[in-house]
């Protein structure tokens, strides 16, 4: 499910919530897997008897964004205290991850539970290699594992492939990202928050032309945004698929066409209006000149630094007490609005996209099945940090070390924020209510994070189409495809095109193997509605 703060993968979509035209790198050709293994019950599947009480040594395999955690600390001891194991974390740098699994697969030495950050050509080699089990036999267990059969219908049918799923999700919440701005500039200019497009152009030209930072100087500009080659226009993704037709409007991934069918969303129905809007926004200085050679992290400081007034690649989870420290030492003032969505050009009712409710999923090695008691434990492991009490467990630790209570709410220690033990969490609660908020959260990123969360889904938020589709063309050559595009989109933004420019792109797009990729994705599409 995408959530939020950025959020997103290749070659897909005019995305702008981390990119306007969002990769969605699709799988390879699935070999057959073990009908028996997977249509068996757990009971069925393993010739060991359960020893529910022997201490099993875990391995699992998952993705770090930041510092990796210490290899020894009071929040690891307390997992290995929780589950009676001992447990061998291995976390990998995002941008190491997808070289070290294909070593790891590779290898032949795959850990007890591996995480596939996406559903891509990575994940469909690896489930048709026949190293994974397939899960829907134990996820229908509820008397074993209560909350793993309590997953949402909604993101198993996505995660279903073949008639199997292989993954258990790392649920996230469904909003996605949402127009954000600073109030305090609005305020300081008398503006209002817009509800429409034409509104929202007014605020972007005000924050450019009238010194919303009081410094006398035109240094000031609209929308942060920027190119990342793996990510596509960063920064405006709400724009565009608001812009669009909600039938069909451009979104983080492939849409419905109008016509019976599926799209990338860069080529639905009604996006020339959008692109020329933000085509509009650069002609008119509202977007800075120099945006096409911006990258992610100089976005985020443009907004958070006080030269742009609006950013729109933040979901809820963007609002941390890290980001408003850092802004507030460039101003004091600084203040912050997740909007609602913006009425469509044509009047009718906006939304913002929605996520697919996950990001990657927990693979199991099928060696597991040799010993029933650890697959058992695996399964129970994965279970428990779903539910309330696991997730309580890991979001604040042990009390007196990872966590204190004071006047009746337990607030984070300095040893809980560096080596408490979600820095080796797997899997996690449904991301809703009061999951949505980390245990470092002060009452201010409180508030902004549950107004973004309900901002996102008010309207009529639509989701992407192609989660869980696999076409090997788009696989093969979705990258090219996709730099292509953005290439493309650049130019009509900046004017060295025109808007109808996009009629161009899509035949090339379909001449450069596009074509067969449109038939694959549409077949699996229909195949699975």
């Amino acid at each position: 499910m995408k959530s939020i703060g950025k959020i997103l993968t290749v070659a897909t979509a005019v995305v702008m919530v981390s990119s306007l035209v969002a990769a969605c790198s699709k799988g390879t050709e699935t070999a057959q897997s073990t009908d028996a293994a997977a249509t068996a019950q757990p009971s069925q599947q393993a010739s060991a008897t359960p020893k529910v009480d022997k201490k099993y040594k875990i391995r699992a395999m998952n993705i770090l964004y930041g510092a990796a955690p210490p290899d020894t600390s009071t929040g690891k001891k307390a997992i290995e205290d929780r589950y009676n194991i001992e447990f061998e974390y291995l976390p990998v740098a995002s941008g190491e991850y997808n070289n070290k699994m294909g070593v790891t697969l590779a290898s032949g030495d795959v850990p007890d539970t591996v995480l596939f950050p996406y559903l891509d050509a990575v994940y469909f080699n690896a489930i048709s290699s026949d190293q994974f089990l397939p899960l829907e036999s134990y996820l229908s267990d509820s008397a074993k594992y209560p909350n793993l059969a309590k997953l949402p219908k909604d993101v198993m049918d996505t995660l279903k492939y073949k008639g199997h799923i292989y993954g258990i999700p790392r649920l996230r919440a469904i909003p996605g990202a949402t127009i954000v701005m600073r109030k305090d500039w609005l305020d300081k200019l008398g503006l209002q928050v817009p509800t429409t497009y034409d509104e929202l152009y007014t605020v972007m030209k005000a924050f450019k032309e009238r010194d919303p930072d009081g410094n006398g100087k035109d240094d000031t500009f609209g929308l942060a945004a920027g190119v990342n080659s793996g990510a596509g226009v960063n920064g405006a993704y709400p724009f565009v698929s608001l812009m669009a037709s909600m039938k069909a409007g451009p979104s983080v991934g492939w849409v419905e066409d109008g016509k019976g069918g599926i799209v990338p969303g860069e080529f639905a129905p009604n996006n020339k209006q959008a692109i020329g809007y933000l085509a509009k926004l650069y002609k008119d200085g509202l977007i800075a000149k120099d945006f096409a050679i911006k990258k992610d992290q100089q976005v985020e400081d443009d907004f958070l630094l006080g030269k742009a007034g609006v950013v729109a690649s933040w979901g809820y989870t963007g609002f941390t007490p890290e980001r408003l420290t850092k802004a507030r030492a460039a101003d004091p003032k600084f203040q912050l609005i997740a909007i609602p969505p913006l009425k469509a050009p044509d009047g009718s009712e906006g939304g913002y996209v929605k996520s697919a409710g996950f990001f990657g999923v927990f693979a199991l090695n099928k060696d597991l099945l040799k010993d029933t008691g650890k697959l058992e434990k695996m399964l129970k492991i994965l279970d428990d940090q779903i539910g309330d009490d696991g997730a309580n467990f890991f979001k604040w630790g042990v009390d007196g070390v990872h966590f204190k209570t004071e006047n009746g709410a337990k607030v984070a220690t300095d040893l809980g924020k560096t080596e408490g033990p979600n820095k080796y969490q797997l899997t996690n609660h449904a991301q809703e209510g009061e999951w949505i908020l980390s245990a470092s959260d002060t009452p201010e990123t409180t508030k902004l994070k549950q107004d973004s969360f309900t901002n996102a889904m008010k309207g009529k938020p639509y989701s992407s189409q192609d989660v869980g589709l696999f076409s090997k063309t788009y696989a093969d050559k979705g990258a090219e495809l996709y730099k292509n595009t953005v290439d493309g989109v650049v130019k009509i933004i900046v004017g060295e095109k025109p808007v109808d420019y996009l009629d161009q792109m899509f035949e090339d797009w379909k001449a450069r193997g596009g074509k067969d990729a449109l038939a694959e994705m549409n077949d699996a599409w229909k195949a699975r509605k």
